[in-house]
This record gives structure tokens, sequence and C-alpha cells, in this order.
């Protein structure tokens, strides 16, 4: 006759089923007698379980029984002893019905802790459980935790640290039935982070604490939010842990001043020596800053080569002595064992709490702002936030944003200042000049867009437009006219690459204009950065017989050099020699001419707004000129409605 519970016997994992009243296994089948250490069935259902179970697991028991007879089933983690020997699996608990009527435990093993142990990085020790009486003393710990803690626990508030705490859990536990909490306690032998699960036992006036083992959760959980608030390469706190930490202490804090720091040269080191060097420079960087802000406040790495430092005013005198103090600190050498000495500098923001903010996200961007002030300012040095800078970067960003549509939208429009040639007495060309009128800001200065342009790399899109604009009119007009003008066009370095050549060649073909019409202007300091590119470019240029025309001449660098070594045709001498009064714009004026009829080059004054000042320019022989006094930059159409009679009112000395 096969046995009732054979159905199982087929299962390759342990099952067994448990009388719990008697505390005895009464079948299991074979595949448990590995995990129960027992040589044979008959020697497993012999054993009297019941002999060594703790109160505390007693009381699970009988819990579970109350479950099963309301058709519940139960998966958990469970300790097992068997011959002193603590294992540990995975069990599912349900209730199997007995001849005699009662309900038994059916245990069938899911795995054991062997088999999934990347499973068990927060599982801990699920089935631990201590069970207390109403005044708190233990009465009991089961196998699980005497295993894992040994025996020195001595109660509740022993356990929990706080006899007051303890009190008020059993109250609790009495008036709701459970309590449910996550706590670091003792357990005789050293803390771990528990999540507890508390019944009360009413009939027996007991606690019954099932425990489940969280510590490495919760150190993982400190190391993962260590890691989120720190800087991997230097140890200090990074942008967000800065940002929490004075965010935690606002509500009580006191005046603070934040400092925003950029290292000056950082990059140069970077493109020198490469990044491994660059890191060590940052982390000697951070350990000096370490010892300067010491005891005084917090220190973050912000990213790359930016750090922010908190101080609240009670630490600091002055801000700005501060201020001073790292910055000298900085410029002292640094000796790194691979490459010698480095030297840097260092440019510092200010802004202070709660003056001037009283969020950390504004102060942040507020001593950034300072920050970049400093560096405007001749950086290695420290400058505190003003209001104004943040109207300025308000402009900034609603510019650019403007500019983006802008140029999406094609809504820009050219202008041309005729340039006159003094000895022919004639219109020689003009000078295309971008125009800007939005509809929100109005009309929008060139020389507030095109630094923005040429910054955030807009400009390269923009003098495509300028270039195609500029050709096109030409055309139009030596067909209308029947006129040879000649269309000088402003460059920017960023346009100085090895493809400007090539499409200017097509817009030439593309609007059948004599390559001799064309002028590119360039100042010199446009030409400084990357000089080798930006000389081949303009041989590029040159060779297809264009015009470059040297702008702003005198108050660049390196002028005289420029004029040997580059294919420039035409020098335009800065209006401001032209509009000076004193003997010294004079002399610039003459030394300029002399110099470029010795080169056999020719020059341009700009800026002319007086009678007084084309005569002069007349009398230094000069060859063309151009300003407001002969024509200020007009559209297209007003210039044909005034059919190009510009010179009728204009003196000329024979």
């Amino acid at each position: 006759m096969n046995h009732p519970f054979a159905l199982f016997e087929r299962l390759q994992s342990p099952v067994w089923v448990f009388d719990i009243h008697h505390k005895k296994i009464i079948w299991a089948n074979k595949a448990s007698l590995p995990l129960w250490e027992a040589s044979t069935a008959d020697e497993l259902l012999s054993r009297d379980l019941g002999a060594d179970m703790s109160a505390a697991v007693n009381a699970i028991l009988e819990g579970y029984q109350q479950r099963f007879n309301n058709g519940e089933a139960i998966k958990t983690w469970w300790y097992f002893t068997p011959n002193d020997i603590l294992k540990k699996a995975l069990c599912h608990f349900s209730g199997i019905p007995l001849a005699d009527g009662r309900v038994a435990m059916l245990v069938e093993v899911v795995a054991e802790e062997s088999s999934l142990r990347r499973e068990l990085a927060f599982s801990g020790c699920s089935n631990l459980a201590l069970l207390f009486s109403e005044r708190g003393d233990l009465i009991s710990a089961n196998n699980a935790f005497s295993h894992s803690f040994g025996f020195r626990l001595q109660d509740l508030a022993n356990f929990l640290g706080d006899i007051t705490l303890a009190n008020d859990w059993v109250a609790e536990a009495r008036q709701n039935g459970t309590i449910r909490h996550k706590k670091l306690c003792w357990t005789g032998k050293n803390h771990h982070w528990f999540d507890i699960d508390g019944k009360w036992l009413h009939d027996k006036k007991q606690l019954l604490l099932n425990l489940v083992n969280i510590t490495l959760e919760k150190e993982q959980l400190h190391k993962a939010k260590y890691n989120a608030e720190h800087d991997f390469l230097t140890g200090l706190l990074n942008r967000r842990g800065i940002t929490n930490a004075i965010i935690e202490n606002q509500h009580s804090q006191l005046p603070y001043s934040l400092l925003f720091l950029d290292i000056d040269g950082f990059k140069l080191v970077n493109d020198t020596y490469g990044h491994a060097i660059g890191d060590k420079l940052l982390r000697a960087i951070a350990i000096r800053l370490q010892e300067s802000v010491k005891f005084k406040g917090l220190l973050a790495r912000f990213g790359g080569d930016e750090f922010i430092i908190q101080v609240e005013h009670r630490n600091i005198e002055n801000t700005t002595l501060f201020a001073k103090h790292i910055i000298a600190s900085l410029n002292k050498p640094f000796h790194l064992k691979e490459v010698g000495e480095l030297s840097i500098g260092c440019s510092i923001g200010t802004a202070n709490y709660p003056e001037d903010a009283k969020d950390i996200e504004t102060l942040v961007t507020q001593a950034d702002m300072a920050m970049h002030r400093a560096k405007l300012r001749g950086r290695n040095r420290s400058h505190h936030f003003s209001p104004d800078m943040a109207d300025a970067l308000y402009r900034k960003m609603t510019l650019r944003h403007h500019l983006t549509l802008a140029l999406e939208a094609d809504t820009f429009e050219l202008y041309y200042q005729p340039i006159v040639d003094l000895k022919a007495h004639k219109l020689k060309g003009f000078e295309a000049l971008i125009r800007w009128h939005d509809e929100e800001l109005g009309q929008v200065s060139p020389a507030e867009f095109i630094p923005l342009a040429e910054e955030t790399g807009q400009i390269v899109p923009l003098g495509r437009w300028i270039l195609k604009t500029a050709c096109q009119q030409l055309a139009n007009w030596q067909k209308k006219y029947d006129q040879k003008f000649i269309m000088s066009v402003n460059l920017s370095r960023a346009q100085l690459q090895s493809s400007l050549a090539p499409a200017i060649e097509g817009l030439i073909q593309q609007y059948n204009i004599d390559p001799a019409q064309l002028a590119l202007e360039l100042t010199e300091s446009t030409m400084l950065q990357d000089y080798d590119e930006a000389k081949q470019c303009l041989e590029d240029l040159a060779t297809l017989g264009l015009e470059l025309y040297l702008d702003d001449f005198g108050t660049g660098y390196s002028s005289l050099s420029q004029l040997q070594d580059l294919p420039i045709s035409t020098v335009k001498l800065d209006q401001s020699f032209v509009q000076g009064e004193h003997k010294g714009s004079q002399a610039i004026i003459e030394a300029t001419q002399a110099i470029c009829e010795k080169l056999d080059l020719k020059v341009v004054a700009e800026g002319v707004e007086t009678i007084n000042q084309l005569q002069y320019l007349q009398n230094c022989n000069f060859d063309f000129c151009q300003g407001y006094y002969l024509g200020k930059p007009m559209p297209s159409y007003e210039l044909e409605e005034r059919n190009f009679s510009l010179l009728n009112d204009i003196p000329v000395i024979h």
C-alpha cells in the first residue's frame, strides 16, 4: 500500500512533513536526509526535535499553525541545526491534512544557501527570533540567533540600547498586536541593522520578534550614498555631496560664503603632459585646498578643474583675504615626480548667504559668474558677485536663444558702408556689415552678438550666410549697374578652416564674380591663434585671386611681421587714430601711410566723421577711406534709391 505522502517522493528537492504538535518529522523523502545529516529515514523520524527547540521557535511554529488553518502558505529562509551543524535554506511551508483530521506542516526546500549565494546579498538571517516577556526580559532566542550572536543578550532594553524605547515597543505591540521597525541593535556581541517584525502573543503576554539582518544592505546603501556624493579622483565631496550637506544644515545655517574656484592653466597641463598627469595635479591641488579649508568649512570638486568651498563667516575674518590666501597657496609650484615642477593660477568667484541668495543652486550660479568676471579681469584673482552679473548672464542666455532662432528663420540683414577711392574720386566698393533686428529684443548691436556667436560656434553658419548674401548682392549690382564694385566681408578666426577656400570658390563660380572684387577682412588678433593654420588658409584664399585686408591696424600685437609674412594687399587703419586729436594719432597715421607705401600696400582709413579728418587723410596721400561723413551703412535698397551718388557733396582737394 502506498504511503499517503509518496507523491512527494519523486521530487528531487528535500521535502518532509512536520507534526507541529508533537515536534517530530513524520515523513521525509530521500533528498531530505543529507540536509538533516541523517543516515536513514527511520533515524530521522525517530528524532525528537522538540527537545532542544527554543520557546521563540515554538511560538513561531504555533503562529504558522494558525496561518495554515486559514489556508495560507509561507515562503521564507529557515535555519536548521542538525547535529549542531548550522544550515540555512529557502523553504515553502504549507498545511497538509493528516488522517486524524489535524493539519501538519509540509516543508519543501526551494534552495539551500550554497546554491543561492548571489540572491542572499540582502536576505540576511531571515528567521532569527527573540521572545521577550511583557517586562522586556529575554525569554528565549532561537538557535539561528544563538549560533550567529551567542548568548549574551539580556533583555529588550539591552537589544535596543534604550529602556524607554523598549517600554514603548512593548506598549505599542500590546495595543496594536504588531510592530514593524528598522533599527540598529546590540546583539550582545556587536551591532547589526535588523528589519524587525514583532507580534504580541496575547495568551502568553509575550513579545515575539522576527528579525531579518539587513546590515549588509545598509552598508551597501551607505557605500552607494558615499560614492554618489564623493569625487572618485580626489576623495572630496562632489557637486551633489556638498549641495546635500548644505541643504541638510540650511535651516540652522549661520551666514557663510561660497567660493567657486577654477584652475588657470590646467588645460595647458593636460594638453602638454596628458590626462594622467592632469589627474595627479588635481589630487595635489585637492590636498593643498584641504589644508587651507581645514576646520573652516566644506570643500568639493565641482567637476573638471573647478572646486567649491563653503566657509562660515564665524570661521574666517574676511572672505577676500581668505580667497587671496587660497590663490597664494595654489600659486606655489607643484612637484610631480614624472614632470618636475608645475605652476598654475586660480580664479575665484564668491557669493554670500543669505545676502546674495538663500538657496545653494543660486549661490553656485552667482559665484560661478563672479569667477568668470575674475578671469576677464586678468585671472589669478577673486571677485565678488554683484547683481549686474546676473543681468548680463540673463541677457547673454536670451541672446543665444534668439540667435539660434534667427539663424533658423534667416532674419538677419546686410548693410553696406561705402568705401571711397580718394585718388580716383569715385566709389570703390562696400564693406558688408550684418544687422539684426529681433521682434522681442529690438535692434541688437553686432558688437554684442558677434562675440557671442564666436563663443558658441554659431559664427560659422552665420559667416556662411554673410558670404553668400554679399556675393549675391555684388552679382546683382554688377548686372544692374555694370560696375565692378569691391565687396569686403569680415571673417572670424573660426572660419579660417581648410574648407573655406573651396566654399568661396564655389560662391564665385555660382554668382560669376571676378575674384578680385571680393575682399576678406581679418583682424590681427584673429590670426594670432594657430598662426600656421591661419596662414595656410589665407594663402589658399590669395591663390583664388581674392583681396585680403588687415583690419583694425595698429591695435593688435604683431602688425609689421604680419605685413611681411601674410598675403595681405590692403591695410585698414583703425578709426581710433583717425578720430584722435593728439599728435600721437597723427604720427601713427603718417607712419602707417609711409610704411604701406614702401611695402606696396594700399591703405583704407576707417571712421572718417568730419571734413577736417577727410582733408587731413587726403593731404597724407591715403588711397581709400570710409566713415559716416562719406556714408553710413545702409541696406541695399537705400543705396539703390540714391543711385550710389555718394560723392556729390564731398570736397576733394586737387
